[in-house]
Order: C-alpha cells, then sequence, then structure tokens
C-alpha cells in the first residue's frame, strides 16, 4: 500500500458554471480507445469527458489504478492533523496534472456537503474537500471514483483522432462506471458501441 499524503489539499472547492450538455458537446459521454496506442497509457482506455470546449476537451480515465488500493490522509482545513486514513482504489486519472484529485459518483449520492459538485447527466464530479470528508466519516457516496490527474486534448487533437479511429463515443452511465467491474469497463463500452474488434482488424488485413 502507498501512502498518498494531503489529497485533500489538492482538492479545493471551485464554483463553475454547469456545463449544459448538447449534442454536439462530449460531456457525459465516455472515449473508448480502440487504435494503436502510441503512449501505454491510453491502451484500451476509458475515459469519461468532463468538459468540453471549442478550445479543449477534458476527461478523466474511469479504468486503470495508480497505485491499486491506497492510504489516502485526509488532512483538515483548520490544521495539518490527520483527520482519518482511509483504503481506496485510486485511480490513474490522466497524465496531466497529477496532482489534482476527482471523486466521481452517482448524482443520486449528492449531498449537502458538497454543493460544488456538477451533475452531468447520471454522474457527478467533484474537486471539493466536503465529499472527501464524507467519504472518511463513512458517509460518502457508496459508489465513487477517486482519480488523480485528468486528460486533456487542445484544439483539433482529439477530432484528429477521432477521425484517425483512435477512439469510439458512447454514454457514460452509472452502469458502466461504477456497476461493472475495473476490469470489464473497456470491454462493456465497446460492447455498448457495438463496435466489432474481431471484423475491424480482419478489414484491415484485407485492406
Amino acid at each position: 500500500m502507498t501512502d498518498i499524503p494531503s489529497l485533500s489539499r489538492n482538492i479545493a472547492k471551485r464554483r463553475r458554471k454547469p456545463q449544459k450538455v448538447t449534442k454536439e458537446s462530449l460531456v457525459g459521454k465516455c472515449l473508448v480507445h480502440i487504435g494503436e496506442a502510441n503512449n501505454e497509457l491510453y491502451d484500451k482506455a476509458v475515459i469519461y469527458i468532463t468538459e468540453s470546449t471549442p478550445d479543449m476537451v477534458r476527461g478523466i480515465m474511469i479504468n486503470k489504478l495508480l497505485f491499486g488500493t491506497a492510504t489516502i490522509e485526509c488532512r483538515s482545513k483548520e490544521s495539518d492533523s490527520i483527520v482519518r486514513n482511509v483504503y481506496e482504489d485510486l485511480y490513474q486519472g490522466g497524465p496531466e496534472n497529477p496532482a489534482h484529485g476527482y471523486v466521481l459518483f452517482p448524482k443520486d449520492d449528492t449531498t449537502a456537503d458538497d454543493p460544488f459538485a456538477e451533475v452531468q447527466g447520471d454522474i457527478a464530479v467533484s474537486t471539493s474537500f466536503g465529499v472527501l470528508q464524507e467519504i472518511l466519516d463513512g458517509v460518502g457516496p457508496e459508489k465513487r471514483i477517486i482519480a488523480m490527474g485528468h486528460c486533456l486534448w487542445h484544439r483539433g487533437e482529439l477530432e484528429w483522432e477521432i477521425f484517425n479511429n483512435q477512439w469510439l463515443i458512447v454514454p457514460g452511465n452509472v452502469e458502466l462506471m461504477f456497476d461493472t467491474e475495473l476490469g470489464k469497463r473497456w470491454e462493456k463500452a465497446m460492447h455498448v458501441s457495438g463496435y466489432n474488434e474481431v471484423l475491424a482488424i480482419s478489414q484491415v488485413g484485407l485492406a
């Protein structure tokens, strides 16, 4: 087990305007990697999109662990004393800003102690201290993903990768993200997309 000190220091409350999910937006959807990965990190990755603008797309990987089970030390805002340790599966959210933490959970688990959670369809995303404190107190969301870092594409980069058959786009939902075993989320997402990997490989071979 690996100690992750002061995780809560990197999860500060932020107030942002809710982002409306439209047909043109990727927010609330998942990217499923199907191409050859230049970076092993993205091989068979499933990434939940949290932000999409004309200039950038940001997402959090939901099917790869950073350390496996880790000891998370959460410190109070008033002092450096450790409130409590919890053992959690700590996810590799992505290579960007790896010291920054995110908590994803079903929107029905949103509580008054976490007013800054952004609800995107059936999923809530938080960077606040409140939800971590609830997890430490044993009253936080039962289904959750705690991830460090995120994935980021600048203008045109993701569009180019999708055009070159690197990613599929599927709906993000509670069943895929929280009710499916970690090691089976890529296969589940592929099934949702209807993509036939074997057929696609055979067609490439015949080309």
